[in-house]
């Protein structure tokens, strides 16, 4: 060994021992060794270990490592007889070591004095790592022993509560902890947590200081095993936290404020958009029905040319046939007049021509033919007077687009229009008119025939073999009214508030457009009235047409009776 490694080690403060495991005695040892035992080193090299280690534990362990087991031990306590009969008490490790394939057992002991100061420099470099830490941290740490008085504080925990120097230099705890409680705006809460030391549960408050600042308080038990044995209080300074979060929570709730803002401005904005465009869907829907219906009564209107131009050509002819069965009336009947004077003059005739004469009246059927000429002149008159009547009520109906108000019998025509349509019902129904002699009224006249001609003909497609239609009409003092009254299928319910709507129809396809009951609606809006439907599936239908006797400006309205299916336009 050299002598480097034997000042190294004579100086170690630890008793160090190198024993063979075989014959169990020590090889080396250290200064110390000698030292604490009493002995030299030369009398401890060759000495067996089991004469130091007296204890029996010791005197176990050493006739294990005669049996080749060596097990490791760490800081058990033992006891060394020393030269003088003594014995010392040490806290020993042993570790087995190998030494060029030779086993060697190292005893490390430690005196107990040794021990003592160890624990003693270790406890003193704790406590001063744990002052530097509470030191170092930003958080004010206050210690309390069970009994409630100081145990530590840091110097951030006299910053925060701005401890004045003489009281920290009094060492009243009471003083100091009551300076604590009347700092803040909740005293109460704050002496309780301060009281409350053995609590085993952490706490946490929110304290507010009295110059403004907010202090977050946590608390928890200090222990030794079990027991409770004080408390530590950490104090945190949360003022600059507690603006930002307020601050942030203004911000927020002002955020939050313009958004509803601007939610309610685009809430309104779409709504403006929306009723905006049902509006504009109504005005594009109107259009479309007053597109239509300008068609529809561009459509009348040639149709009332091409009428009026037809009842003009027929009239010609008529009238030339009319005046020509008139005199052809006269010449028969003067023809007649000279045969009855030729008839009173058979007897001065010869028998032979006589009897010829009679022979052609019996082959000609004379007396037949003289009657029948006449009736036949008769109804050939009748029949042209028929058509005269039909080609100017046709040319009366030919005059839809009459612009101008005039004074009119509607009864009238009612009848000019039934006439017109005739073929369409003659097939289909009976037509029984119940009139009450109503008024004349201003209106358009030539519109409102166009209105029947569209009631007359939806109420024939509503009958479907046979049945009868009723026309009636009535007056007060304000009004008049025109009902006409079929047998048909009736209309449903459902179908009752789309029946003046444009193109809403309810007939095959190909056989009906929509627009007649509209255009009715149009016409009868146009002279201030209304028009009531009534009707029941499979019992017909009563439409009734209300029209002003003195003209209006009221507008237009309608409304609906579901319980007696009834639909008033006004």
């Amino acid at each position: 060994m050299s002598d480097l490694t034997r000042l190294m080690l004579d100086h170690t403060p630890e008793l160090l021992l190198l024993v063979d495991p075989v014959t169990i005695q020590i090889v080396r040892v250290n200064a110390p060794v000698a030292s604490a035992l009493g002995y030299s080193q030369e009398q401890l090299v060759g000495m067996p270990i089991t004469d130091i280690e007296c204890a029996l534990q010791d005197v176990f362990y050493w006739d294990d490592v005669k049996t080749g087991h060596y097990p490791d031990v760490h800081n058990r306590e033992g006891q060394y007889r020393r030269a003088d009969g003594e014995l010392l008490t040490v806290t020993k490790s042993i570790e087995l070591l190998d030494h060029g394939g030779v086993p060697l057992l190292l005893v490390v002991a430690v005196t107990q004095a040794q021990s003592v100061q160890q624990v003693q420099d270790t406890l003193a470099q704790t406590l001063s790592q744990l002052r530097a830490t509470l030191e170092s941290t930003g958080n004010g740490i206050l210690v309390l022993d069970w009994h409630g008085k100081i145990n530590g504080m840091n110097r951030q925990f006299s910053k925060l509560w701005k401890l004045p120097e003489a009281l920290l230099q009094a060492q009243d705890d009471a003083q100091v902890l009551e300076f604590i409680a009347q700092s803040v705006q909740e005293p109460d809460i704050l002496q309780a947590r301060l009281n409350a030391i053995v609590d085993h549960t952490d706490t946490t408050d929110t304290l507010f200081h009295k110059d403004g600042r907010v202090f977050e308080m946590s608390s928890h038990p200090q222990y030794l095993d079990e027991q409770i044995i004080g408390r530590v209080f950490s104090i945190q300074d949360i003022t600059q936290r507690t603006l930002d979060a307020q601050a942030l929570l203004e911000s927020r709730n002002r955020l939050e404020e313009r958004v509803l803002a601007r939610t309610a401005d685009l809430h309104n904005l779409n709504e403006t958009l929306q009723r905006e465009k049902e509006h504009l869907a109504v005005l594009v829907k109107e259009l479309e029905s007053a597109q239509n219906q300008l068609l529809q009564s561009e459509r009348m209107a040639s149709i009332g040319q091409l009428a009026a131009g037809v009842a003009h050509e027929i009239n010609n002819p008529v009238g030339f046939v009319n005046s020509n069965l008139g005199s052809l009336e006269r010449y028969v009947a003067n023809l007649l007049r000279l045969l009855s004077a030729y008839e009173q003059t058979e007897n001065t005739l010869p028998e032979s021509a006589a009897q010829r004469i009679c022979q052609v009246k019996q082959d000609i059927d004379f007396e037949f033919m003289c009657d029948d000429i006449k009736a036949l002149l008769t109804e050939s008159l009748d029949g042209l007077k028929r058509v005269t009547r039909i080609v100017q009520d046709l040319k009366n109906f030919s005059h839809v687009d009459e612009s101008e108000l005039q004074m009119a019998d509607l009864e009238a025509g009612l009848e000019s229009t039934l006439r017109v349509v005739w073929n369409e019902l003659k097939y289909k129904a009976e037509v029984v008119l119940e009139f009450a002699g109503i008024p004349k009224i201003m209106c358009y006249p030539f519109q409102l025939n166009q209105v029947f001609m569209n009631l007359l003909v939806n109420a024939s497609h509503a009958i479907e073999t046979k049945g009868k239609i009723t026309i009636r009409t009535g007056f007060d003092a304000s009004q008049i009214w025109i009902e006409i009254q079929d047998t048909g299928k009736g209309i449903n319910p459902e179908h009752l508030p789309r029946i003046f709507d444009p193109f809403f129809t309810t007939k095959p396809v190909g056989k009906g457009t929509g627009l007649g009951l509209s255009l009715s609606y149009s016409i009868v809006k146009k002279h201030n009235g209304r028009i009531e439907v009534a009707s029941q599936p499979g019992h017909g239908a009563t439409f009734t047409v209300f029209l002003p006797i003195a003209e209006s400006s009221s507008s237009s309205q309608f409304k609906i009776f579901n319980d007696e299916n009834t639909l008033i336009f006004k």
